[in-house]
């Protein structure tokens, strides 16, 4: 009986699991266009009403229908469509939408932890799809982001040199914090991302979304202060035929402008200033002190060691030579980048994968470096049944760098800096010629006479003989599984590894400038050789970064009657970060054949150096220090949003961050953060009588997220090391440590009004924002005899920031003939609120590093007062006590920095672009044009008598106007000449009181032309490639600036750089099978 029981039971129950398994109508939404998935679509049974939104993967789920139905389904920016249903034939439904003629934005955007439809978020977000990412090129992912996304600048007013595709400051919606990381956080496939963004292939980008406000962005908490960056890699998708895709472009980068600087005076002016120089007897003339090589022949032809007639020879040839011409030919090449792609994806009914394989290689802008990439990726994901699904991904990156080249900045010597304008690196046959360097070249000369070694530098022969690489490696590995139960929830886990390691490797040959210049410096008077003449070997130990990120989330989601919509999430966030570097290496003696090398020496010996009388020092130690970081974070969150009858969206969320950096007591490690928005769409209510804009929505949000400082701590800090010297043990405190730290805090209130036009051909969005940042971190000045070497830190300042963004996307011409554009405009203004730190007592520090002043932007430049020229002698106009003074020493110690002049904004307040794109069949052209505006640079020139002293670094083309003679002052602010020997650096403060004033202060306006693209698109009619298409494009970036502001011809956002970027060519191919 009973065994009767439990068959009839088990029956009964499989019975039940099957019919409710048949009542489910289930699916997928893909595009049209693409076959990417659309998360978030709207589904909703006609008869009956059941609604249901698709999944992340595009996926839904709907009970049967008791009889005949139709399916609406809805996505912003796609054509609806109605599916006619028959109880008799369903089946799993693909449903692909046509996406409309013209698309308000990309429909889903991806925060992290869950992706929702831009209809349906109260947030500030800006998503670059795959389109807007491939329309530029390069290696570099945040590059494709410059001018195509609101809100998000890039600010390179920090580059020096010739660094000038060094990494810009991005700042989201201005800045959160003045001390601390104010870099967005980057998120790769829903995790932080802590290495080095540029190792990302573009290639594998599926989309780029900016996180910008509380609602968006306060789910990542204590880290999304400063905006968040969400990268989206590209997936294979369920039911998907195979796709094959490859894309290879090659890109031109033409040979830098060396002529750009304003550092160079012409020969013949140089000349013309060594030779006052040395007319005043001011030439030290001693070995180790180098003199410019015209010095060098006017002391020859004083000693009589040169005829007037090969003087003279000599002295035109120097003329009418330039380095900048033989630099172009010898040290720089046009650059070449060379990409390719290749990616496979595709999926059946319980499996999709994705695999890519892209390989980047690059000849640098200088001869003699290399770089290349190689990355792999593959992702797999497999419906184990109805309810789970399980997916894993591995990412690859190896990179080979090749740094054998040398640049103008390398040229330069640390005593005299530039190399003069004459100077030449080869002769009429091409051979390599000597370079003032380190010493007297007349010393140099004779080396060989005191049993030294050939101590010329020759740079052209540097180039053959150098040999430095260096190598990183990175790898991703991530997991997730998702238990889908009871129609409306879902359980996910996800795990995430990454390990990174860098090493370089330096080796010096025996002939090398650096191996004979250690050599011949440490041989002693009697001949003695302290380091060998053999190779060098030097390298740093390995970086090592490692993190291990866990997350637990369950998800919910329902329709109720078609008129109630919810939405919830909730998890844990678990994760540790550690980084650790080894000692590198310093190897002398080393044989690079059979990996040998030398190691008794006393490092501990105080040698006499050469050029014999004049120094003496330790030999160069091998590095020994190690260095091990390790970073915990635990976070708890939530987050929800209710929507009615799809026109009102109340939203919600709240975290909880906790760290080992903050805290004594455990309720002080941790920080609430929450965020709260509201949406509601006016079209749709019955008193909207717009005609004209059919679509109106108003969002508004307000929430706290964070910042972290990662470089302090609660608990004191000591650095312990080793005397290189005595081999004692020894350590330095370097913070005592503060109980009190509390977290920096931002609270973010925005306020938008999204509209458009009947046929869509004008839409618009328009956002304001107010970020009130609390407990910023910073250093409190510290009196030294109280032990501490450094600087303490405490939360010390708060700061105001506001600003809007304003994006406009017009169709002006619809049609055959396709006219787009698109108009971003943003403007953004921060002010220090509360200051608590003392004030600097330098005025000197006011325009190196300007620190917060309470009521100021932490943007604002500050300068001297300018009162122009003298009429008398050309020095600049100075009053103290209401009086003209000439005391320009006492001026600048005791000024007031009260009375500082704020000169204007660092950063522009307000840039933005204009985009146009025309297409014509297969035919696309568009043209991107960036502007700014509202801000200042300072600028460089020469002071009195800064030609004589700061060597050929106090060069500046300003020495060519300066005041001459009465009048001048009306045309010039370039104070007049002085004597040789009248000031020194020391003791020019006239110099001080010109360099600091606002007479070197500039507009940055300008507008630029920052890139055009043109591509075609051939579909293939006949062949094994019928169906399929091939792009060609063309791409041009960084042509110039078409309007500026100053009238110095300086590019503004490249103010301290030798030159600006020169322009770069693509050209490519990609292809789809």
């Amino acid at each position: 009986m009973k065994l009767t029981r439990l068959l009839y039971l088990l029956a009964s129950l499989s019975f039940s699991v099957g019919y409710g398994q048949q009542q489910r109508l289930t699916g997928q939404v893909t595009s049209a266009l693409d076959q990417s998935p659309l998360a978030g679509a709207s589904l909703r049974l006609k008869l009956s009403g059941n609604a249901t939104h698709s999944g992340p993967d595009g996926q839904f789920r709907l009970p049967v229908p008791s009889g005949p139905d139709t399916l609406l389904v809805h996505y912003l920016g796609f054509q609806d469509l109605e599916v006619a249903l028959s109880v008799k034939a369903l089946s799993f439904l693909r449903i692909s939408l046509t996406p409309a003629t013209s698309e308000l934005q990309e429909a889903v955007v991806n925060t992290g932890y869950y992706q929702v439809p831009i209809e349906r978020s109260t947030g500030s977000f800006t998503q670059v799809d795959q389109a807007l990412l491939n329309r530029s090129t390069g290696s570099n992912l945040l590059q494709r982001l410059e001018g195509v996304t609101s809100g998000l600048q890039f600010s390179r007013n920090r580059l020096q040199g010739e660094d000038v595709s060094g990494t810009p400051d991005l700042r989201v919606r201005g800045l959160s914090t003045i001390e601390s990381d104010n870099r967005p956080l980057i998120i790769v496939d829903n995790f932080p991302y802590e290495s080095d963004i540029s190792t990302l292939n573009p290639n594998d980008v599926l989309s780029v979304t900016i996180l910008k406000d509380a609602a968006a962005a306060s789910i990542w908490g204590a880290r999304a202060g400063n905006g968040v960056i969400v990268i989206s890699t590209k997936q294979g998708q369920y039911q998907q035929r195979n796709l094959l895709s490859f894309n290879s472009s090659i890109t031109s980068v033409q040979k830098p402008d060396l002529f750009y600087s304003k550092s160079f005076l012409p020969s013949a002016t140089e000349m013309a200033i060594e030779k006052e120089l040395f007319d005043a007897g001011l030439d030290q003339e001693q070995a180790n002190v180098p003199l410019q090589a015209y010095t060098e022949l006017l002391i020859r032809q004083r000693d009589g060691l040169i005829s007037e007639a090969d003087f003279d020879h000599e002295s035109r040839l120097l003329g009418q030579s330039d380095i900048r011409k033989e630099a172009l030919t010898y040290l720089y090449q046009t650059t070449l980048d060379q990409q390719y792609a290749l990616n496979a994806s595709g999926g059946g009914n319980a499996y999709r994968y994705y695999t890519g394989l892209g390989y980047d290689r690059q000849r640098g802008s200088s001869i003699g470096n290399n770089n290349s990439r190689l990355t792999i990726n593959t992702q797999n994901t497999f419906q184990l049944s109805k309810q789970i699904e399980v997916s894993t991904g591995i990412w690859y990156e190896s990179g080979q760098k090749t740094n054998n080249g040398l640049t103008m900045e390398d040229l330069s010597s640390p005593l005299i800096g530039n190399p003069s304008t004459y100077s030449r690196l080869a002769d009429g046959q091409g051979h390599a010629l000597p370079l003032v360097r380190d010493w007297r070249q007349a010393y140099v000369d004779g080396a060989a006479t005191l049993g030294l070694l050939d101590w010329n530098y020759r740079p052209l022969d540097e180039l053959q003989l150098a040999d430095n690489s260096s190598h990183s490696s990175e790898i991703r590995i991530n997991s997730h599984i998702t238990y889908h139960f009871f129609d409306h929830f879902d359980l996910q886990g996800s795990y995430q590894y990454l390990h990174s390691n860098q090493d370089d490797r330096n080796y010096y040959a025996p002939d090398t400038y650096f191996v004979r210049n250690l050599v011949n410096q440490f041989t002693q008077p009697n001949g003695n050789l302290i380091i060998p003449n053999g190779g060098i070997l030097r390298g740093s130990g390995p970086q090592l970064n490692s993190s291990h990120s866990g997350r637990v989330q369950l998800n919910y989601a329902e329709t109720f009657q078609g008129l109630h919509q919810i939405a919830a999430l909730a998890g844990v966030d678990m994760r540790q970060q550690v980084s650790a570097s080894q000692p590198g290496y310093l190897l002398y003696n080393y044989d690079d054949d059979v990996r040998t090398s030398d190691i008794l020496f006393d490092y501990s010996m105080f040698y006499e150096l050469q050029p014999e009388g004049y120094n003496y020092g330790y030999l160069p130690t091998p590095p020994t220090s190690t260095a091990y970081f390790t970073n915990r974070e635990l976070s708890y969150y939530g987050n929800a949003s209710y929507t009615y009858k799809g026109r009102y969206i109340v939203s919600a969320s709240s975290r909880w961050d906790g760290s080992n950096l903050f805290g004594v007591k455990a309720n002080q490690r941790g920080v609430p953060l929450w965020s709260a928005g509201l949406s509601w769409e006016l079209d749709k209510e019955p008193f909207y009588r717009l005609a004209g804009l059919p679509y109106a929505r108003l969002r508004a949000t307000y929430g706290r997220s964070g910042n972290v400082n990662k470089t302090i701590s609660h608990y004191a800090v000591i650095r312990y090391g080793s005397n290189t010297v005595t081999g004692l043990h020894n350590a330095l405190l370097t913070s005592p440590g503060n109980p009190s730290l509390r977290w920096e805090k931002v609270n973010t209130l925005n306020t938008a009004l999204d509209l458009a036009t009947s046929d869509k051909r004008i839409q618009a969005s328009l956002e304001y924002y107010l970020k009130i940042s609390t407990d910023l971190i910073g250093d409190k000045y510290m009196d030294p005899t109280v032990g501490i070497t450094n600087n303490y830190k405490i939360n010390y300042a708060d700061m105001r920031t506001q600003g809007f963004d304003l994006q406009v996307t017009a169709v002006p011409v619809p049609g055959l003939i396709r006219w787009e554009s698109v108009l971003l405009l943003s403007y953004v203004r921060n002010k220090i609120t509360r200051f608590e730190a003392q004030e600097l007592t330098s005025i000197d520090d006011y325009f190196h590093y300007t620190p917060p002043v309470k009521g100021l932007s932490r943007d604002m430049m500050l300068a001297l007062p300018w009162n122009g020229l003298s009429h008398e002698n050309g020095m600049p106009v100075i009053y103290q006590d209401g009086l003209v003074s000439t005391d320009y020493r006492a001026y600048y110690e005791n000024f007031d920095p009260g009375s500082l002049v704020q000169a204007g904004l660092s950063v522009p307040p307000f840039f933005g672009s204009f985009r146009n794109t025309l297409r014509w069949k297969q035919l696309e052209l568009s043209v991107l044009v960036s502007f700014k505006t509202g801000y200042v640079f300072r600028r460089r020139s020469i002071g009195p008598g800064a030609e004589y002293y700061n060597g050929n670094n106090g060069f500046h083309t300003d020495y060519l106007k300066r005041w001459k003679q009465p009048g001048d002052e009306a045309f010039t602010s370039v104070p007049a000449a002085v004597e040789p020997g009248v000031y020194r650096p020391s003791n020019n403060y006239v110099e001080a009181v010109y360099r600091d004033s606002e007479a070197l202060i500039s507009k940055g306006d300008h507008i630029r032309l920052q890139d055009i693209q043109c591509s075609y698109t051939l579909p293939v009619r006949k062949g094994f490639l019928a169906g399929k298409n091939l792009r060609l494009y063309a791409y041009a970036r960084d042509l110039g600036i078409l309007w500026r502001a100053n009238k110095e011809g300086i590019d503004p956002d490249y103010a301290q750089t030798n030159y600006p970027p020169p322009a770069s060519y693509s050209f490519g191919l990609q292809a789809t099978f």
